[in-house]
């Protein structure tokens, strides 16, 4: 009679687990790279703009097909380099996302303290203020003299 080795068999549980959560944590990655997505945009642009997120930390950019089985969780393994590049390029998205709120939330309290000092004098430093922290997205940024 022959025993079953757990240790000596081809298919290990725990490895086909361990490579899923790789694989679905990187799906998740490729898709918050892609954020923010514009109204009206394509599966294959969001595919796009995470996988250039993602080459800037690559030896060698990442294709559309391997970029495309992350996001749709059909890659059979995540390599460490790749891991590794969607979880720094996260990070850097998530760092920029903060700064841009920090910003935003120091214009707005200088805002605040020059219409507290006198409105009328500093109407032409809080109209400047008011455009530059609104979002990129929602309105022109340029440079007025």
């Amino acid at each position: 009679m022959s025993e079953f080795h757990p240790e000596k068999s081809e298919n290990h549980p725990e490895r086909t687990v361990l490579l899923m959560s790789a694989v679905c944590e990187a799906s998740d990655l490729m898709r918050a790279l892609a954020q923010p997505c514009p109204p009206g945009d394509s599966i294959k642009s969001a595919i796009n703009r995470a996988a250039r997120r993602a080459s800037r930390f690559l030896a060698k950019p990442m294709s559309f097909g391997r970029a495309e089985d992350i996001w749709r969780k059909e890659a059979r393994a995540i390599r460490a380099e790749e891991m590794d590049a969607l979880r720094r390029a996260s990070k850097r998205e998530q760092e920029t996302r903060d700064e841009a709120q920090a910003l935003e939330a120091r214009l707005a309290r200088i805002e605040a303290a020059l219409v507290a000092i006198d409105p009328d004098f500093h109407s032409d430093a809080i109209d400047a203020l008011r455009r530059a922290a609104r979002p990129i997205g929602q309105g022109t940024h340029q440079v007025t003299p």
